[in-house]
């Protein structure tokens, strides 16, 4: 139902114009999809740090899309790099807890694939879309490195 007002003699009229079930389905569905096309695509969101590790530097890059809503679970691209190595990618599941508004998880990455007899225990952060790196020990040894 549409309604339109016009003035007649001084009074306020108002005229309602009824639309047969199919069409407001078909204005619903309509204007659905163009809610929806005008929606931005959000890029992921990506930090990155570097530590020198037994004179190797090693580059640790996070990515995370906006996690859906109400969603249980969020995902984490892991990319570890060293020079002149075949990037090490791994994906890193966080629980998003209701109520919170950052999710941690910890995580191990071993960088025997890069050429390095370590691990990297990384503390891993998502808030609001964007994820960062919080904390990184370096394994054997526990070396604070962020």
């Amino acid at each position: 139902m549409t309604a339109a007002g016009n003035e007649i003699a001084g009074k306020r009229v108002i005229l309602y114009t009824m639309l047969p079930p199919s069409a407001s389905a078909a204005l619903a569905f309509s204007i659905a999809l163009l809610a929806a096309a005008a929606a931005p695509v959000q890029a992921p969101s990506c930090s990155t740090d570097t530590f020198a590790i037994d004179g190797t530097n090693l580059s640790v890059e996070l990515c995370a899309g906006q996690p859906a809503k109400g969603a249980a679970k969020a995902a984490v691209t892991e990319t570890l790099t060293a020079k002149g190595q075949t990037p090490y990618v791994r994906d890193v599941v966080l629980e998003l807890l209701p109520g919170t508004e950052t999710a941690r998880t910890i995580d191990d990455a071993p960088l025997a694939k890069l050429g390095l007899a370590r691990s990297l225990h990384l503390t891993i952060a998502l808030r609001n879309g964007s994820v960062r790196l919080e904390h990184a020990l370096l394994v054997p040894g526990a070396i604070a490195l962020k």
